[in-house]
């Protein structure tokens, strides 16, 4: 098949991340794949396009000069800012229109979402968001992990236990209830922060993290951070996915994880421990309850990302979804 993978944004994220993979994924499987983005985009597009917003008429007709004259057998584009320019220059060419939903807020009904041929969202509770659209044809199909990149390597406790956190450092992330729940664990525990964010709300979590063990480290790479932690959190009020999880889990690192979106779905009993969302106490009490789990959690949860979340097995499910149109 020849496809356009569709995909604007600057910055490199988890939902770039999976652009590229899904494109070197579907190279690897024999098809022609070409990738449109922005100029200077995180997924480094063959075909560059300004996208300046959602209505950019330059970037419409482009593309839509370009679906007219490659005739791609897929388009698939992956940001909902993307969506209704999409739509819109696909409009008479030929081809079928695939989205992938990554986020759990609910899309804006448009009558041009009329021509999206499929939907694709990675959890079942984002495809419930997407009922007020009426796919015509949709499939719930994970993100994935690469297992040769995250290598299952699980390791001693250390002494104190070292807790990490990784992402996007934000109020919804749960980061001030990952610190409020180490003040109630007391000695014998770390806290690693990783990732980036405002200068501001890093600030309050360092006057909140006075008086006990936390380190904000700043950019960190995988699966090396693995190797310094002993247990991820992710006490984030809401996660769409959590690719984080997959790849903790495939190192053998046990997760404490809010239920709520996507680790409501991707950990299971015995794989993982799950905690309401804002709740520190709950994440304290699993934090102590988790030590003496950790190797049979990290087998059951590495046997289960080989089996649902091994990349040479999910990219074959979206392959055949685009053989289905």
């Amino acid at each position: 098949m020849r496809i356009l993978q569709v995909s604007s944004p600057i910055q490199l994220g988890g939902g770039e991340t999976h652009v590229l993979e899904l494109t070197e994924g579907l190279r690897k499987l024999g098809h022609e794949v070409l990738v449109a983005g922005r100029r200077g985009g995180a997924v480094k597009p063959d075909i560059a396009f300004p996208f300046r917003n959602a209505l950019d008429v330059v970037t419409m007709f482009g593309l839509r000069r370009l679906l007219r004259r490659e005739r791609f057998d897929i388009v698939h584009a992956h940001v909902a800012r993307d969506y209704p320019l999409v739509a819109v220059a696909a409009g008479g060419a030929p081809g079928k229109l695939v989205y992938t939903r990554h986020l759990l807020y609910p899309v804006k009904a448009a009558f041009l979402y009329g021509r999206v041929d499929g939907w694709i969202a990675p959890t079942q509770q984002i495809m419930d968001t997407l009922a007020p659209l009426k796919p015509r044809v949709s499939a719930v199909i994970p993100n994935w992990v690469d297992l040769e990149k995250f290598p299952f390597k699980p390791h001693e406790a250390h002494r104190p236990l070292v807790l990490g956190l990784l992402g996007q450092i934000s109020p919804h992330k749960g980061h001030d209830d990952a610190i409020e729940a180490l003040r109630m664990l007391g000695r014998g525990f770390q806290l690693i922060i990783a990732g980036q964010g405002q200068e501001k709300y890093l600030l309050s979590l360092k006057e909140k993290a006075v008086g006990v063990s936390v380190k904000l480290s700043g950019f960190v790479s995988l699966p090396d951070f693995f190797e310094i932690i002993d247990v991820l959190l992710v006490p984030s009020w809401e996660e769409p996915f959590g690719i984080v999880l997959l790849e903790a889990m495939a190192s053998g690192i046990p997760v404490i994880a809010s239920a709520a979106g996507g680790p409501r779905e991707i950990i299971r009993p015995g794989e993982g421990i799950l905690v309401p969302p804002r709740d520190p106490k709950s994440l304290a009490n699993a934090i102590r309850s988790i030590e003496p789990l950790r190797e049979q959690i990290a087998g059951a949860a590495r046997l289960r990302v080989e089996k649902d979340f091994d990349i040479r097995n999910t990219i074959p499910k979206v392959e055949a979804f685009y053989r289905t149109l």
